[in-house]
């Protein structure tokens, strides 16, 4: 018999099974890290929590699905981890024709593609990867492209089998959002499917998140308009412009200040943070809306960012905040703390505004601990004994 040089401790086929989804989670996570700055490893990392996740799917149906020849399975050497397991390409083969799940053939040609990148780099060298002279992009793009793919089998066609792991893959697809060029991948691979959304009628914006023209309209409202962004999955609002103009305090000249993206005057590179855009507000925009009475507060505070100061303003028919850039709320005087604020009227009304809601929930918990108190000393107050006959 030959000398095996790993001893594994027992586990159940629960067990094993959670152990493989975890490892397929930490080799993404890896992948993750290593993009910028060791993309060989990302793409090595990436492959393998691919080929893990299908492993895993195999595993779930039936164990002997995952081993290389299921004809040879012995639970007794899968509870310690002897056994050679499936390649790739016999998984893609086995999940429609033993499991009757259809993998797309635009997701099995890219994970294959990848897993080629994967053995140029482990087994000999990638000319892509070495040559300075060329670019990394593409292999980039095919891994990113290639989690958009994994991702869309996770959490669509097998969400019931890897649900247990939701919060986990939310965790990894946030991060991998955040990454420039999987973005770029992922609209170019929808691209197709925004097209068709436009042919139907449906109005595209840019995203206020991924910054892709991705985003599908709905419901429109005289603050903006609410859309699903079809490349990260964000539902938000597209707030509608404001195009007033303030005086640079350097230059004098007039710009546009209502932009998230603007940290300076256009003209002449003097800088507009947020306190200087307040202070430039409070003097040109000197008035609230028709509920406000003459001499009353007219700068709010915002609920939305909760900016240490009052940074909202009634601009140009809307409150605006200078601070996070958001408007149309309402702006009302809480009765609770005296504070005007934006944010949902009958909340502010009935229960409390962003300024004072810790307080009422601490003084409202506060009175439920007191009442359950005296109904306890009520409930164990002995009877008065009985008097003798």
């Amino acid at each position: 018999m030959a000398r095996r040089w790993l001893k594994q401790e027992r586990r159940t086929k629960e067990e094993l099974f959670d152990a493989l989804v975890r490892n397929a989670l930490g080799f993404v996570n890896s992948s993750i890290d290593h993009l910028q700055t060791k993309p060989k490893n990302a793409i090595v990392d990436l492959y393998t929590a691919v080929e893990l996740f299908l492993k895993a799917r195999l595993m779930k149906e039936h164990w002997t699905l995952m081993l290389s020849k299921p004809e040879t399975g012995d639970l007794q050497n899968l509870a310690v981890g002897d056994f050679l397991s499936v390649y790739l390409d016999d998984a893609l083969n086995r999940i429609p024709s033993i499991l009757g799940e259809r993998i797309d053939k635009t997701a099995s040609d890219n994970f294959k593609a990848l897993g080629e990148h994967r053995n140029q780099i482990v087994h000999f060298a990638h000319s892509g990867m070495d040559n300075p002279s060329k670019t990394q992009a593409g292999v980039i793009a095919e891994a990113w492209a290639s989690w958009h793919y994994l991702h869309a089998l996770l959490t669509g066609l097998w969400s019931d089998v890897f649900q247990p792991y939701a919060a986990e893959l939310e965790v990894l697809n946030r991060r991998m959002m955040r990454q420039g060029d999987f973005i770029k991948t992922r609209f170019e691979i929808l691209k197709p499917q925004i097209e068709i959304q436009e042919k139907k009628g449906k109005k595209i914006v840019p995203c206020g998140h991924c910054h892709m023209p991705a985003a599908i309209v709905g419901e429109t409202h005289t603050w903006g308009a609410d859309y699903t962004c079809m490349v990260c999955g964000v539902d938000d609002t597209a707030v509608e412009e404001c195009h007033a103009e303030l005086p640079c305090p350097s230059c004098n000249a007039p710009f546009e200040f209502f932009q998230k993206d603007l940290h300076a005057c256009p003209h002449c590179g003097h800088v507009a943070d947020t306190d200087i855009l307040i202070d430039l507000c409070s003097k040109h925009f000197a008035e609230g809306d028709d509920w406000c009475e003459e001499g009353q507060l007219h700068i709010a505070s915002c609920h939305k960012c909760e900016h240490p100061e009052p940074s909202v303003f009634f601009i140009e028919g809307m409150w605006s905040c200078v601070a996070c850039f958001d408007r149309g709320w309402k702006a009302i005087m809480c009765e609770r703390c005296d504070e005007f604020v934006t944010g949902d009227v009958e909340r502010i009304q009935y229960f409390a505004c962003h300024k004072c809601e810790r307080q009422v929930r601490e003084q409202m918990l506060r009175m439920v601990e007191t009442s359950e108190s005296v109904s306890r000393a009520e409930g164990s107050e002995e009877p008065a004994p009985m008097a003798k006959e």
